[in-house]
């Protein structure tokens, strides 16, 4: 028996190969999926398939008509030569198994090993046919295609390898398909790639998926009303005296203060401390009326941070309340603080909630809390609203970082998590 291994692109000419160098005789006995090139998780994947064939065989000839007691008819062998011409491979490929050859009656044995071939083969074509038939009909016209070689969005992305190696990084399977979308023809096409190649290649890919807006990056040219919103314990208060305290050693321009969370406690002393620190107002209003007023009084201030109070997403009277503060009219620009280690569904959620209100920008805060940052590409994917800010710790106002698509890639691909400022 001749055993040969063949590579091939996909399935279809790998048949092609087997059959041109073993003949129609041959029989598949494996296949597997390779990949080749110097980069082997990512390398181009090949079709392997090891077939064998029986040189040893050769068919009986025919013996002469004067000789009628060894004569066969050719009726008697043209379904046993059919038979050893099926391989391995074609028998799957049939709507139906073809019907098992009956040896003929009176056949004198011509060759005692032959017709030991061929019970084997049709004992083989009788399982098959026993396995068949408890399939379904429409399922064996398909032929079975590697997980690599379907398109994408065909239900087997998870197995690509570029997917996989971005899921390593808290990146969804859905947006990890198109980032690797974007990547596949740079990776194929390059070589002797390591894992730093990799990594700056999706870190690339991962930017122009982002969009950022630095609010405060330069001097604005006319006055700016910036609300922080969210849910109960993101940081709101925290994150609110970090910008200020940033815009003020940047531009030591005239700011004001108003909180409209008079729910907690110490929500206002909160505040009020942040202001004497920084020698900055701070005005507490109670009705949407009152914050009108605010507004006017600090009409000459450069810049306007408004501190909410936390709501609950499920809050739907609560919500509709601070949108009675926060109307478009009023100009003012919100921003949805949403905590970086809450669940992406739950942050979805939340995100669907408050869009109640115009929202102009996401915060993501404590993501110095996180192990993977995966989740700011799979929210921002989904939404396409700007991120403006970043906080990653308890600092004021060290801990804040006004984020470039750049730096928001790096920080989902590395470690970096001690950036700040930009």
């Amino acid at each position: 028996m001749q055993v040969k291994v063949f590579e091939a692109k996909d399935m279809a000419s790998g048949l092609k190969m087997v059959k041109e160098a073993l003949g129609p005789d041959a029989l598949i006995l494996s296949t597997r999926t390779i990949r080749s090139g110097t980069f082997g998780m990512l390398g181009k994947p090949m079709m392997e398939i090891t077939a064998a064939v029986d040189n040893n065989w050769q068919e009986p000839p025919v013996s002469p008509v004067a000789n009628p007691k060894r004569q066969v008819q050719p009726q008697q062998t043209h379904r046993p030569d059919r038979r050893q011409d099926i391989s391995y491979g074609e028998i799957w490929a049939q709507d139906e198994p073809p019907p098992v050859a009956q040896p003929a009656r009176r056949q004198p044995p011509v060759n005692r090993e032959i017709q030991d071939e061929l019970a084997e083969l049709r004992n083989i074509v009788k399982g098959l046919s026993n396995r068949i038939t408890g399939l379904d009909s429409s399922a064996l016209r398909k032929p079975y295609i590697e997980p690599e070689y379907t398109a994408p969005g065909s239900g087997n992305a998870a197995v690509d390898p570029a997917i996989a190696f971005l899921t390593g990084y808290g990146i969804n399977p859905e947006t990890a398909q198109v980032v690797a979308r974007f990547t596949r023809d740079t990776i194929e096409q390059a070589s002797d790639l390591d894992r730093n190649d990799l990594t700056a290649i999706f870190k690339a890919a991962i930017a122009r998926l982002f969009t950022t807006e630095q609010l405060l990056k330069s001097r604005p040219t006319h006055q700016r009303r910036i609300s922080l919103i969210g849910p109960t314990g993101v940081g709101k208060t925290t994150t609110l005296a970090k910008i200020a305290a940033h815009y003020l050693s940047q531009f030591g321009s005239r700011i004001a203060l108003i909180t409209i969370d008079t729910y907690r406690i110490a929500a206002v002393e909160q505040l009020k401390v942040y202001g004497e620190i920084m020698r900055l107002p701070v005005e507490v209003v109670i009705k949407p009326r009152e914050l009108e007023q605010a507004l006017d009084k600090f009409r000459d201030h450069e810049l306007i941070l408004i501190d909410t109070a936390g709501r609950s997403p499920r809050n739907g009277i609560d919500l509709q309340e601070l949108a009675g503060f926060l109307r478009p009219e009023l100009g003012i620009e919100n921003n949805l603080l949403l905590s970086a280690t809450t669940r992406e569904r739950e942050l979805e959620e939340t995100i669907k909630r408050f869009s109640i209100l115009p929202i102009s920008n996401f915060i993501f805060s404590k993501i110095d809390e996180c192990d993977q940052l995966g989740v700011l590409l799979n929210i921002h994917y989904k939404n396409d609203t700007p991120i403006s800010f970043l906080t990653n710790g308890q600092r004021v106002p060290e801990d804040l970082i006004m984020p470039s698509p750049a730096t928001i890639a790096d920080l989902i691909m590395n470690d970096h998590r001690t950036l700040n400022n930009g």
